[in-house]
């Protein structure tokens, strides 16, 4: 389980409202407050960890994308934009480069649940992760993609293709790739982080995330706003892979490969807005 410690002016996770919306299959939404700062000053963001369901350990993700006639979509149905915590702008502020993302800083990824990796092991095997070559994301992320409203185009809109869908290849491949990779591991990293459920995001309070695969962290800021307001992202896209490792799968020729889910934003509660500023808050340890 996650692990606490008590802190004045850390980044803090607070309850959150519900609101209903869609009930997702495959497709889950991981939301919950990250408060930065202290006092007047402190900026709360609502935090979203969006990942795709496998059936088994031995599933593999590959990448996202859209086709012809299913193109992606990203959209924050109120308008609000994606928050990033570093000095890029458009393709490399999403890369998962960020070595202080505060807990909440937006990026895209092929089954990592963290940034500023560049190596890991599974089963005994060591990968190196190429993020300059293998993890380039395709040109529908420009400087526009740092709002909240991504389009893509044929094939596009999607992320490290480069990357492939068989992490046993010699040389640079993607530990992550594994939908179980983070199975059964008590660090926190395989719980999720909401503070509560939020109807139609398909995940409840603590519960382990085995066998998901993380596409992507997308953050709004939250600060100020007022306690029951609805915050929702629509997510249309496709998902390249391997079924238990072996038959290969594509969202361009089966639909088992593609996803359309909105999903809901926690918000602050009104007890966590009543906190601002005190000391001896409960801080959450980043993984």
């Amino acid at each position: 389980m996650a692990q606490f410690a008590f802190a004045a002016s850390a980044a803090t996770v607070f309850a959150a409202s519900a609101f209903a919306t869609v009930t997702p299959g495959t497709l889950y939404g991981d939301s919950y407050i990250v408060k930065e700062g202290a006092g007047a000053s402190a900026k709360f963001y609502s935090v979203m960890d969006v990942y795709i369901g496998g059936n088994n350990t031995s599933d593999i993700g590959s990448s996202t994308f859209g086709v012809t006639l299913y193109k992606s979509s990203y959209v924050m149905n109120q308008g609000d934009a994606w928050q990033h915590n570093n000095i890029s702008t458009g393709q490399d502020a999403w890369k998962p480069v960020n070595a202080n993302d505060n807990g909440w800083d937006s990026f895209v990824t092929t089954g990592g649940r963290s940034q500023n990796i560049t190596s890991g092991t599974y089963n005994g095997e060591t990968r190196a992760l190429d993020l300059s070559n293998s993890m380039a994301l395709d040109t529908n992320w420009a400087g526009t993609s740092n709002s909240g409203h991504i389009d893509g185009v044929n094939g596009g809109a999607g992320w490290y293709p480069g990357i492939g869908a068989n992490p046993a290849t010699t040389g640079v491949g993607n530990f992550y790739a594994y939908f179980g990779y983070y199975n059964n591991k008590t660090d926190g990293s395989n719980t999720a982080k909401a503070a509560g459920t939020i109807a139609g995001n398909g995940i409840t309070a603590g519960q382990n995330l085995n066998n998901k695969w993380m596409i992507g962290r997308f953050t709004i800021e939250v600060t100020g706003l007022a306690a029951n307001t609805v915050k929702t992202m629509t997510i249309q896209t496709a998902i390249a892979g391997k079924q238990n490792g072996s038959t290969l799968f594509t969202g361009s020729t089966q639909t088992a490969g593609r996803f359309l889910y909105t999903l809901t934003y926690a918000v602050p509660s009104p007890g966590a807005i009543a906190l601002i500023g005190m000391a001896g808050l409960i801080a959450r340890r980043r993984n």
